[in-house]
C-alpha cells in the first residue's frame, strides 16, 4: 500500500514537472514572437497604416 501511494505521488510530480516545462516552452514562444499574441485584425493593420505628414501639412496650408 505505501509503495503504490509512493509511486502514484511520483507519477504526479513528474507529470507537473513536464506540465511545467511545456508551460515555459509556450511562453518563450510567444515572448520571442509577439505577433503570435496580437490579435489578426490589429496586426494586420498595423503593417498597412502609413502616416503621411505632407498630406497634412498641405491641408494645413490650404484651409
Amino acid at each position: 500500500m505505501a509503495t503504490a501511494i509512493l509511486h502514484s505521488l511520483k507519477q504526479g510530480a513528474y507529470t507537473a514537472l513536464a506540465l511545467y516545462v511545456v508551460f515555459i516552452a509556450v511562453v518563450t514562444v510567444a515572448s520571442m514572437n509577439p505577433q503570435l499574441t496580437a490579435p489578426a485584425s490589429v496586426s494586420a493593420q498595423s503593417s498597412v497604416v502609413q502616416f503621411d505628414q505632407g498630406a497634412v501639412d498641405r491641408q494645413g496650408r490650404a484651409s
